[in-house]
């Protein structure tokens, strides 16, 4: 009787084990995504904008803010930082060198357009890739983009370059 109970008690957690893992694995199958699939990138809202690669090489004034009410006052601020401009050089294959996420060196980057007319600069490949950032604004000098990785877009903001004089 006493071996009965302790090979009972031996196995239970085993049982548990195997059931709390096959649960899981319904869970995920549930969604259809074994694992196998890259996470989609989040959408952000962005009117259909045309931006001409020709125009962006010059120094921009950069600033950046986290919260829409704080928009007006980080253009301004972008127009000051054209005492120290960021600069945007012509890449060698036809896009732009600018930065992307924690790297301190320019990448070339590219404008790449939605079927939807959405502009988005980021590499080479397909628009709305995590590295891309999407534009919002492009107008009267003015260029507003947004990260569509969430890390780096809660890191960096929303990104407002104005042209510098």
């Amino acid at each position: 009787m006493k071996a009965d109970a302790t090979t009972r008690r031996t196995r239970l957690p085993a049982f548990a084990a195997i059931v709390s893992g096959g649960i899981l694995a319904a869970c995920n199958t549930t969604t259809g995504n074994l694992g196998l699939e890259a996470p989609a990138v989040p959408t952000i809202a962005a009117p259909a904008i045309t931006v001409n690669v020709a125009e962006l090489p010059g120094n921009w004034g950069l600033a950046s803010y986290h919260q829409d009410k704080d928009r007006t006052r980080t253009e301004a601020e972008a127009r000051s930082a054209c005492s120290n401009p960021y600069k945007v050089a012509q890449g060698p294959n036809g896009g732009v060198m600018m930065h992307l996420p924690d790297q301190t060196t320019p990448t070339e980057v590219f404008i790449k357009q939605t079927p939807d007319g959405r502009s988005f600069i980021g590499p080479r490949g397909a628009p709305g890739m995590a590295q891309d950032r999407v534009v919002t604004v492009y107008e009267n000098g003015m260029l507003i983009t947004v990260w569509l990785d969430k890390s780096a877009r809660d890191r960096y903001g929303t990104m407002v370059f104005v042209r510098c004089a």
